[in-house]
């Protein structure tokens, strides 16, 4: 039976609710930008570091922006540290085990062969740095992480953070081989040894055509190696321009539209194209986020019909599930006639309600065009009918946070919650006087 959207996970700990959140973006790679403390200058922030934590053990760190849209830029981000256990899962015995760190690749060491071990962040970061490129387009899946501080005015401020789960970067190639055989396998990779897979396939005919990506716009060198029994065979080089380039058996065609798979909403699912290029007209940007949330306040301020609402997102702890604080925009849109809008929908929500919502995520410099205003003192033209007006364009701000597009239907529970479960308070003094943080588990 399908999983429902408004399913709860409930910790079989200490049986406390656990909303989920996910995010999907697609877009062309840029550097985060840091301020570099010696010149006081911002300069380009490398994609992949290892750097040291408090108590002096490397941590791995992925990080880069998204650009989505034109000047709509999301930072996404994963960390990694070594552990002392792992945990593989088996579906079939539905339980884990614990492995030392050091065995996780040994398979020798798994009760059976059902049980899997999920990618570790330190073993992730060191797959992305391989992968991750400037000016690459790639489609990035990962679940929000939200915390919270205290300003210098003794102000909260929440914060939001975009974490990786998975990053796949465009196919924006296709490699065409000749002369095969049916039911022949191919791979094809960016290095000679080891490397990131660009692609493969499995001919059907006497040709087979294997989308690859992400490929270097102006050429370079891919290695396409023949599976037999399974087994690879060695790599051969064939090197590739920024258009079509053509051996005696292979062909490789550069800069191809790229094709996107997206959900349909009876389950299955189709692949699109997707344009890259942000000016263009026929341009559909892949921007979107779902989540579970409780209701805390909602309010419109009195200059707008815009909904403003303070959500609390239930996420794991040790003794209780911890309580979070989101901040989410409904924009009010003006509704078919006979129907009110969402903004409207959503100002008439109470406390303790739930929901899952779908919507968008903002960082977006906004940009206005004006008129020039021409001076009129000493001014020959000032009063002069035939002129041409002239434009600028300037800068209205930045359009920042998660928006609320819509809601799944169905998901709507009016009170589901408790004032114990969305305030994070209880009749103990101090439900986290014996939970122990190392400086390694906080965020970086």
């Amino acid at each position: 039976m399908a999983k429902k959207k408004s399913d709860i996970k409930i910790n079989k700990r200490h049986g406390g609710k656990e909303f989920n959140n996910s995010f999907r973006v697609i877009g062309k790679v840029k550097p985060v930008m840091k301020k570099d403390v010696a010149t006081e200058s911002w300069v380009e922030a490398d994609i992949y570091e290892l750097t040291q934590t408090k108590t002096n053990k490397d941590r791995k760190v992925i990080q880069f922006i998204v650009e989505t849209a034109n000047r709509n830029e999301l930072k996404v981000e994963l960390s990694g540290i070594e552990q002392q256990l792992v945990y593989p899962y088996s579906s079939k015995h539905n339980e884990s085990f614990e492995l030392e760190w050091e065995h996780r690749f040994d398979k020798t060491k798994f009760p059976d062969e059902s049980y899997k071990l999920f990618t570790t962040n330190w073993d992730l970061c060191d797959q992305l740095s391989k992968i991750i490129k400037p000016d690459m387009w790639v489609d990035v899946r990962g679940t929000y992480e939200f915390n919270s501080f205290k300003n210098d005015e003794g102000e909260t401020v929440n914060i939001v953070k975009r974490i990786i789960k998975q990053v796949y970067p465009l196919k924006n190639g296709m490699v065409e081989i000749n002369n095969v055989k049916s039911g022949d396998e191919y791979r094809v990779y960016d290095s000679e040894e080891n490397g990131a897979l660009l692609g493969y396939g499995k001919a059907k005919e006497e040709v087979i055509e294997i989308n690859v990506g992400w490929l270097s716009p102006e050429g370079g060198e891919i290695f396409i190696t023949k599976l037999n029994n399974g087994e690879e065979g060695k790599r051969a080089k064939v090197a590739y321009n920024g258009n079509v380039s053509e051996s005696d058996r292979i062909k490789v065609f550069n800069n191809v539209e790229s094709t996107i798979r997206i959900n349909k909403e009876d389950g299955s699912y189709e692949y699109i194209p997707y344009i890259r290029d942000f000016k263009s007209e026929n341009f559909n940007e892949i921007n979107e986020f779902e989540m579970q949330i409780g209701i805390k306040s909602v309010y419109q301020p009195e200059d707008s019909k815009d909904t403003k609402v303070n959500a609390a997102f239930l996420g794991y702890g040790k003794e209780r599930s911890e309580v979070y604080d989101v901040e989410l925009t409904v924009f009010h849109k003006e509704p078919e006639e006979g129907k009110r809008s969402i903004a409207e929908a959503f100002a008439n929500l109470n406390r303790l309600d739930f929901l899952v919502v779908h919507g968008i995520d903002n960082n977006r410099a906004e940009f206005a065009k004006v008129e020039v205003e021409e001076p009129e003192e000493d001014n020959p033209f000032a009063d002069v009918a035939e002129k041409v007006k002239s434009y600028e364009q300037v800068s209205t701000g930045t359009k920042k946070g998660l928006e609320i597009l819509n809601v799944f239907a169905g998901t709507y529970v009016k009170g589901l919650l408790t004032e114990e479960e969305i305030s994070g308070e209880s009749d103990q003094q101090d439900p986290f006087s014996n939970v122990s943080v190392s400086d390694d588990e906080l965020p970086f």
